[in-house]
């Protein structure tokens, strides 16, 4: 799987998806998130309170495929 990024925007939360395994287990730090799956594999990474517009000079980030979600 590809991962697929897509941004919450009323919880103000980024998120990439690396997997569609379950997430078992998890690793805080900060305001960014880390899920395992069940063979300790990357599935998930949230990062919560971003701010896009931070992003907005680098001139790639038009080219990401990111999903909004209302």
């Amino acid at each position: 799987m590809a991962p697929k990024i897509s941004f919450h925007k009323k919880e103000n939360i980024l998120s990439i998806r690396f997997s569609k395994s379950k997430s078992v287990d998890s690793d805080i730090s900060g305001n960014v998130v880390i899920d395992y799956g069940k063979d300790g594999q990357l599935v998930n990474v949230d990062i919560m309170d971003i701010n896009l517009q931070d992003f907005a000079p680098i001139k790639n980030l038009r080219k990401l495929d990111i999903k909004q979600i209302a």
